[in-house]
């Protein structure tokens, strides 16, 4: 590991030490998906769907996206915090690199995001009881919404080095993970071509289609998660949704690394 690289896991832990500074705002970023959760649960445990299985239980795998989704406000935040107290110019003047700042926050703000996603799980599959199929499917839906989550982290640090005060960031990145979560149809299905355009969608229903439904990778993936209802199968296998959220991942990473190897003033 050269000097670079250590850097980058410097800035990583000083990141952390950061967030647990602010353990606030994480819990309130977190306690919007718990008390949606908890308002799901009561409004659709109980209504059956098929196979005895409940809408909640159709449901949740969105509740889990959207925990993953508040991390492109939380990183955007962060990020954009460090920017206005001149953290970020004085580790500019360093041999560091843009690079490993961009990549230093991204471990950090992932490393919480797993920290969130579990406590979502203990929330779902211990407190509620909610369904799912194997432990196996278990762990992969786990890998899918973390995959999701990094994309969303890097969506938030390139949000926030466009942004000039974290009020801004936040702003920006409320614009964007707000709207996307909705016309995903991860919170309130529905069927429409645009679902195909968003990230959350290709997490969601992978998630949903093996961790509750059993279904292997080659399966085809449905339109929406109204599955047994109006929707459909699409000419592409669950692998393939991987795929694409892998690339959704690729495309943020690499976009913001381009962003911060510009020499722009921070």
């Amino acid at each position: 590991m050269d000097i670079l690289d250590k850097k980058m896991i410097v800035i990583a832990i000083k990141n952390l030490k950061d967030s647990f500074r602010r353990w606030e705002y994480y819990l309130f970023s977190l306690g919007f998906p718990i008390m949606f959760t908890f308002l799901f649960y009561f409004i659709l445990g109980s209504q059956g769907i098929s196979n005895g299985l409940s809408s909640f239980d159709y449901g949740f795998p969105g509740m889990i996206i959207y925990a993953t989704s508040v991390g492109t406000v939380s990183a955007a935040i962060g990020f954009a915090s460090d920017k206005s107290s001149g953290m970020l110019e004085r580790l500019d003047t360093m041999p560091t690199g843009r690079k490993n700042v961009f990549l230093g926050s991204l471990i950090s703000e992932s490393i919480t995001l797993t920290l969130q996603i579990i406590i979502m799980f203990v929330l779902g599959y211990v407190i509620l009881g909610v369904y799912f199929n194997n432990l196996l499917g278990l762990l992969i839906g786990f890998l899918v919404s973390l995959l999701f989550g990094i994309s969303a982290v890097g969506m938030g640090i390139i949000i926030a080095s466009v942004s000039k005060t974290p009020q801004i960031a936040n702003g920006f990145s409320l614009m964007y993970y707000l709207p996307i979560l909705f016309i995903s149809g991860s919170l309130m299905p529905f069927e429409s071509p645009i679902v195909y355009f968003t990230p959350p969608y290709w997490a969601k229903q992978v998630y949903m289609q093996i961790t509750v439904m059993g279904h292997g990778l080659e399966e085809q993936l449905y339109s929406s998660s109204l599955i047994g209802y109006t929707a459909e199968a699409i000419p592409i296998p669950i692998w393939g949704g991987v795929l694409i959220i892998f690339g959704f991942t690729l495309i943020f990473i690499i976009l913001g690394i381009i962003i911060f190897q510009k020499k722009t003033k921070f």
